[in-house]
Formats: structure tokens, C-alpha cells, sequence
């Protein structure tokens, strides 16, 4: 990219309307901010800045999705708090460096953080099961690349959900999750519309097991591989926390598992590297100290955001209209998931 350019997009960000909010977030002088936008997400809004200051560029991201957004109720700085504090007790996410309520950066919530080092895995219907670099990468560095995800998962995991109570003001348990996942279902569509995704969330509700009553702690939600950045062979940060919230962790593992079922649905040949379900589950136990109790409530339960997240995509990009509950291809799984947890 040319010095101080952004690329060709409508809500581009303005490199100069940058450099001053950079210049006053950051406390010193910026003489350059260059702007090339990520290739899109599910919320889209990520773009990579080189901000020069005293004759070195650091690199930055700045993230400030669209709105309307697929994430229900939408709040970015809500993220950039709750980001930076799980940051300054340990857990593995870039710092948050500047955060704008929408008064200044580019008119709407935004912030930026760091930039780490690194590159994720592929994404799209395939996932890591399609041609690309992890691919490539053998069945010994897939391994390995996994197995430090979910350890950086049990690592958010560990901190004491209290030290965000400050910042964070989501669901918090099972109860007001699903409130808030039904909610934002029938944000797009009316319940009659929907009567297999409401029958899911009336099981779920109705069958809260005792299990709910162990510790909290803060849950990534979108736990997908896809939002690891990975270098070294392994994954050094995790990023995307829009729809983190505090409940049973055991879901951020069977929602990743969920994913990664559902991108080997989409590939006749599947990498080698990626373990079992069981050995994920119990190498998350030890790392967490967790006892693995209803491993297919908590799995069918994870799976709950990327379903509706789903359902909320096709209504709101014009993918299906009207809508109709088969045009979801994970939700029969989620279905399936249900009916074993509750033999």
C-alpha cells in the first residue's frame, strides 16, 4: 500500500482522521498511519495499520466492525475492555493500545490492539481440511498447533472471571445464555419460522445440569482454531472475544470440537494431525484441573452460538428469503448433539 492510503472501500477508514486520534489515544506524535484492510471475518471491520512514530512503523489492527452486525447487540468496547484486562492477568491476547466509543476513529465503536506476530489457519467451509499452509505443515506441526489453541484456551480459563466483573456486563451462566442466543434468533426471525431451533433451546433450558454449578470462568464463545495466531508452531494469542461471555468453559471445547466436525464434513480428506475428541477433552482436563462432567450438554450447549450465529448470517445478508430452518446445514448436528445428551 502507498504511504498513508487506505484501500478502496466504503467505510474505509480515513489514514489522517487515524493519525490524529492515534497521535492523542497513544500519547505521542504519529507522522504516518498506512491502512489495508483484513481479508473479511464473519463480522468483518479488521484492518492492519503501520503507524510510524519517531522513525520506527509499528504494526497495529484495528477492529470496528459494521453495524448492523450478525453479532446480536454488538459492543466493541465492551471487547477492547474486557480484552485488555484478561491481557494484564495473563491471558493470551494482544494488548489493547487506543479504544473510541464512535465519537472520533471512523464514527462507530472501535479499538485497536497490537499486532502479533504470525498468521491463522484457513477458513471457510473446509476449514484446516482444505489446501493451504496447515495442510502442508504435516500431521506431527497440526498436532502441535491444535493442541496449543486449547491450551491457550485453558489458560483463559484459569483467570478469575472476577477481575473483569468491572468491564464485562454479558450473560453470565447458563440461564442468562441461552436468554441472550435466543434472543438474538428471534432478532431475525419469528419463533414460528424457527420451531427445530426453539425445540433446541427449550431442551437446553429445561435440562441445565448440576454441573452448571461449578466455577465460572470466562468463555472465548467463537472458539474456533481459525481465531489463534500462530507462530513458531504454535498458537501465541487468541483473538475475537465479540461474543465471549462468563459461564462453563467446558463449552469453548465443545464448541471448537462442533467446528471442527462440521469442516470435515466439508472435505473428503480430512488432515491427519488433529486428535480425537477424547484426547483434546482430557488434555483440557489436566491443563484446567476439570473434571469432564456432561461432556454432551456442554457440547450441544457451545454449539448454540455458531448455529443461531449461522441463522443470523443467511436473514441478514439476504442468503435465503424467506427463511426456512433446512437451509441451516449445522442444524441437524446441533439436533443430533441434543439427542445424545439427553439419553
Amino acid at each position: 500500500m502507498g504511504s498513508g492510503s487506505a484501500i478502496d472501500s466504503p467505510d474505509a477508514p480515513d489514514p489522517e482522521v487515524l493519525r490524529g486520534w492515534l497521535a492523542d489515544s497513544l500519547g505521542r506524535r504519529v507522522e504516518r498511519v498506512a491502512v489495508e484492510r483484513f481479508p473479511a471475518g464473519y463480522a468483518n471491520g479488521a484492518w492492519r495499520l503501520d503507524v510510524e512514530t519517531a522513525g520506527t512503523v509499528q504494526r497495529m489492527v484495528l477492529k470496528a466492525p459494521r453495524v448492523p452486525s450478525v453479532v446480536y447487540q454488538l459492543d466493541q468496547c465492551r471487547e477492547a475492555r474486557l480484552m485488555a484486562t484478561l491481557g494484564r492477568v495473563g491471558a493470551p491476547l494482544p494488548a489493547v493500545l487506543a479504544i473510541d466509543e464512535g465519537t472520533r476513529a471512523v464514527g462507530r465503536p472501535c479499538f485497536v490492539m497490537e499486532c502479533v506476530e504470525g498468521r491463522s489457519v484457513p477458513d471457510g467451509p473446509g476449514g484446516v481440511h482444505v489446501d493451504g499452509w496447515f495442510r502442508a505443515a504435516g500431521p506431527r506441526a497440526q498436532r502441535a498447533i491444535w493442541d496449543s489453541f486449547h491450551d491457550a484456551l485453558a489458560t483463559l480459563h484459569a483467570a478469575d472471571p472476577a477481575v473483569v466483573a468491572d468491564v464485562y456486563d454479558g450473560p453470565v451462566g447458563a440461564v442468562e445464555f441461552l436468554h441472550y442466543w435466543r434472543a438474538a434468533l428471534l432478532d431475525v426471525v419469528d419463533a414460528h419460522v424457527a420451531p427445530r431451533h426453539i425445540a433446541v433451546f427449550d431442551w437446553l433450558r429445561a435440562n441445565i445440569p448440576s454441573s452448571a454449578d461449578a466455577p465460572l470462568a470466562l468463555c472465548m464463545g467463537d472458539a474456533r482454531l481459525v481465531n489463534g495466531i500462530v507462530s513458531d508452531g504454535e498458537v501465541r494469542a487468541l483473538v475475537d472475544f465479540e461474543v465471549a461471555y462468563v459461564g462453563n468453559p467446558m463449552a469453548d471445547v465443545g464448541y471448537s470440537l462442533f467446528v471442527d466436525r462440521s469442516q470435515r464434513a466439508g472435505t473428503e480428506s480430512p488432515v491427519p494431525g488433529i486428535p480425537p475428541d477424547d484426547d483434546t477433552w482430557s488434555r483440557w482436563s489436566v491443563k484446567t484441573g476439570r473434571a469432564l462432567t456432561d461432556v454432551d450438554y456442554w457440547s450441544a450447549f457451545g454449539a448454540t452460538i455458531i448455529v443461531v450465529t449461522a441463522t443470523r448470517a443467511m436473514v441478514q445478508w439476504g442468503l435465503v428469503d424467506p427463511f426456512a430452518e433446512e437451509f441451516n446445514g449445522m442444524l441437524p448436528a446441533w439436533e443430533s448433539m441434543v439427542e445424545r445428551a439427553a439419553r
